[in-house]
């Protein structure tokens, strides 16, 4: 595909007007706002993914976005009635931070029992991707005696890759060229170790990574109606770019809202949310909103069978969470500031910035988007943001198949600071990505003309685009 042809059939709608980059008293314009007025930090330290944002500190929530914090951080304990109990029976985690490194993403390893730092959640499932009858959504291969888990661990192995260019760029250079990683990529597969319960001869085990959180309020407050008009953009073209959105959820609070969180959009609202959610069933710490151990009928009934005695597990539980911590939880997940861009005025990063366009990276990675109004946090609304994601879901090829070969666009404000707040650079939906040349050179499916690009690119070229991804 050439770039005119990417210019009529990817990016055809999209406004490349670039923002402001300094204002006349030469501060930094809106173009290093990326989370709006209301939802950035100028933070690039180690700490740049942990500060609330100004709409928090407007509002008088300080206080509460720390309570919230020391949720995060805290590590569960089995025992009842303590400030952190309530762990288990059976979980995989006991700190929302061990899969957070650094408020951000998890990190890519072999090791999945490493507690902290391993960001992978594991899930059991058919060929079609739904999760095999008697185990949960996310495989839990921790217990508190006597309970026994639904499996023991995870095997993770890494695979060599080639493709059909050797991993060579076409003036000869391998991919990674002078990194310890030259001429390679590698890719995850996933088992199950000693599993408790019977599976049947097609089932299939998939990794998959914890999400960045900040900024994630913003994101929240997008409105559905733009991102079905962002789907109808994509869909009205004859190019490969096809995102689809999530499906329409019914929300606790009565209302029918939009899946566009997690990697395959299956959570509308933070409020019923990733975060929301993974306190409970990570941990399986009980509160008002979520009574029930998170269980399946299977895994009950086979402890039974062991001898064990399960006769406190069923029904509602007590509040091992209270609903004010809750909220205080809920108070912080939504004020996670994001850092400001950085390095916009260097003549590479806006070279880069043009090729990213010019390639159609922002054909799926939107760089603009404007809130709509936001109750539980209203200085987030109609703030105009910079997250890179149309919050769709792409075919990312059979190479890329997990439970599914579709996955939700990620956002890349803050990606040139993984490193600094958690001293890694993995990237995608299994961390099969080192840094940001091998997540351009993992775009198969829709993005394979990218990839394309990309690779026709001179080596000059190639870093600028990966100087801007840096500077976001």
């Amino acid at each position: 595909m050439t770039a005119s042809c990417v210019s009529c059939h990817v990016n055809r709608g999209r406004d490349f007007t670039p923002p402001v980059l300094r204002t006349k008293e030469g501060e930094p314009g809106p173009a290093y706002y990326l989370g709006g007025e209301k939802g950035t930090v100028f933070n690039a330290t180690s700490k740049a993914f942990e500060q609330e944002s100004p709409a928090i500190t407007e509002a008088g929530l300080t206080n509460r976005f720390k309570a919230g914090e020391i949720i995060f951080e805290g590590n569960f304990v089995p025992v009842k009635r303590n400030r952190f109990g309530g762990l288990g029976p059976t979980y995989i985690k006991s700190s929302c931070l061990a899969c957070h490194p650094g408020y951000g993403r998890g990190q890519r390893t072999g090791n999945f029992d490493r507690q902290y730092g391993n960001g992978y959640l594991a899930f059991v499932h058919n060929p079609d991707g739904t999760p095999v009858k008697g185990y949960t959504g996310m495989l839990q291969t921790k217990a508190v005696p006597p309970f026994v888990p639904y499996a023991k661990g995870v095997k993770i192995e890494w695979h060599d890759f080639v493709d059909q260019y050797g991993n060579k760029y076409p003036d000869g250079t391998p991919y990674n060229a002078g990194k310890p990683t030259e001429g390679t990529l590698t890719y995850p597969t996933a088992d199950v170790i000693e599993p408790l319960l019977p599976l049947p001869a097609d089932y299939r085990v998939s990794i998959e990574s914890t999400i960045g959180i900040y900024g994630t309020g913003l994101l929240d407050a997008i409105r559905d109606e733009d991102i079905i008009a962002e789907y109808r953009r994509q869909q009205s073209m004859t190019g490969p770019v096809k995102g689809i959105p999530g499906k329409w959820i019914d929300e606790p609070d009565g209302t029918r809202r939009l899946g566009k969180f997690t990697w395959d959009c299956s959570r509308a609202t933070l409020e019923n949310g990733p975060g929301a959610n993974a306190l409970w069933n990570v941990t399986n710490v009980t509160r008002k909103n979520r009574p029930n151990i998170y269980m399946t009928p299977e895994w009950l009934e086979k402890q039974k069978e062991l001898g064990i005695d399960v006769s406190g597990l069923e029904g509602p539980q007590e509040e091992e969470l209270s609903m004010q911590q809750y909220e205080d939880f809920m108070v912080w997940h939504r004020g996670l500031a994001v850092p400001a861009a950085r390095n916009l005025d260097k003549p590479d990063v806006r070279r880069g910035q043009e090729l990213f366009n010019k390639l159609g990276c922002a054909g799926c990675h939107k760089p603009e988007w404007t809130t709509g109004e936001y109750k539980p946090l209203p200085g987030y609304a109609n703030q105009t943001i910079r997250p890179y994601t149309d919050m769709l879901r792409h075919d990312m090829g059979e190479i890329n198949r997990g439970r599914s070969r579709f996955w939700r666009t990620p956002p890349l404000w803050g990606r040139g600071l993984m490193h600094k707040t958690a001293n890694h650079t993995d990237m995608f939906h299994d961390l099969r990505a080192r840094d940001f040349e091998e997540a351009i050179l993992w775009h198969f499916g829709e993005s394979e003309f990218s990839r394309e690009m990309f690779r026709h690119l001179s080596a000059e070229e190639r870093g600028q685009l990966i100087q801007f991804l840096k500077a976001l």
